[in-house]
């Protein structure tokens, strides 16, 4: 079975168990679960980039693109977007407790281990005990996060999950149109393009989605939502008149603001509609 297909299969069982999950607990909004998924999906992200991007620990074989970093996208966006999420989910809602969260964690290892032996993944310095442990802590995390949100009220909790979400809803485009090929950030920052550009937009977009939060989530007036909507436009022209943002094979500005614009307006309807705090 081709390398891809392996990523897929795991992507196909994490999205099964958030959809075996929403049906167990009814009595959740669908709006919480959305939530909270790209919540859990966001630490993932955060880890990844740390671990992976910065520190080049292990490296994704999804054998759909030659360059190996082209490659580390790919499989980090299958895998962070998907599995990893959905277990948070099932343990974080059905409220499962340690020994079900070092049975989870054993899984990780296992399969791990299964991809290591098929050759589609293969670790640099990263050990399998790191692995255990990042989950564990990664399950641990999202449960309790997960316990403040069901009773949440205006204020730090709601404002900094909103931070992870409109951090997801903005940056996951990105990473799909660099590895198209229809745009990359001419920064230099490592020699890969690939790595390159991701290490500047992720850190871009860290600081960039402090601002959409303020205005869409901490200033309570609608007018201020119009905001994220003229910075996003003025940081993507001063990117492009310095050569920073560089199109290809037909993209343009036009197309980038099209998917800026539908983000920003995604994580407005997403904000409006979810965690509204139950009046007392």
């Amino acid at each position: 079975m081709a390398s891809i297909y392996w990523y897929y299969l795991l992507a196909i069982i994490g999205l099964g168990t958030t959809a075996f999950t929403v049906y167990k607990r009814k009595d959740i909004k669908l709006s919480t679960f959305l939530v909270f998924f790209l919540f859990s999906v966001c630490v993932t992200w955060i880890g990844e980039f740390v671990v992976l991007g910065l520190f080049n620990s292990y490296a994704y074989k999804t054998g759909i693109f030659s360059n190996p970093w082209a490659q580390n996208i790919l499989g980090h966006l299958i895998l962070n977007s998907t599995f990893y999420p959905g277990t948070a989910l099932l343990v974080a809602t059905c409220s499962l407790g340690y020994g079900w969260i070092f049975l989870i964690t054993v899984l990780y290892l296992l399969l791990e281990y299964l991809f290591l032996r098929l050759g589609i993944y293969e670790h640099h310095w990263w050990k399998y005990y790191m692995t255990g442990l990042a989950i564990f802590i990664y399950q641990i995390i999202t449960k309790f996060w997960f316990e403040k949100i069901s009773k949440i009220e205006y204020g730090f909790y709601r404002i900094s999950t909103f931070y992870f979400v409109g951090f997801v809803i903005l940056h996951f485009p990105i990473p799909v149109i660099l590895l198209l090929g229809k745009q990359y950030y001419n920064v230099n920052w490592v020699q890969d393009r690939y790595l390159s550009s991701t290490m500047f937009i992720f850190t871009y977009q860290l600081v960039e989605t402090l601002l959409l939060v303020l205005f869409v989530c901490a200033l309570e007036k609608w007018y201020w939502s119009i905001v994220p909507f003229i910075t996003a436009f003025v940081g993507q022209v001063i990117l492009v008149k310095l050569n920073i943002l560089v199109f290809q094979d037909g993209w343009n500005l036009f197309n980038t603001m099209i998917v800026y614009f539908t983000s920003i307006a995604l994580f407005i309807l997403v904000e409006k509609y979810s965690l509204i705090p139950e009046k007392q």
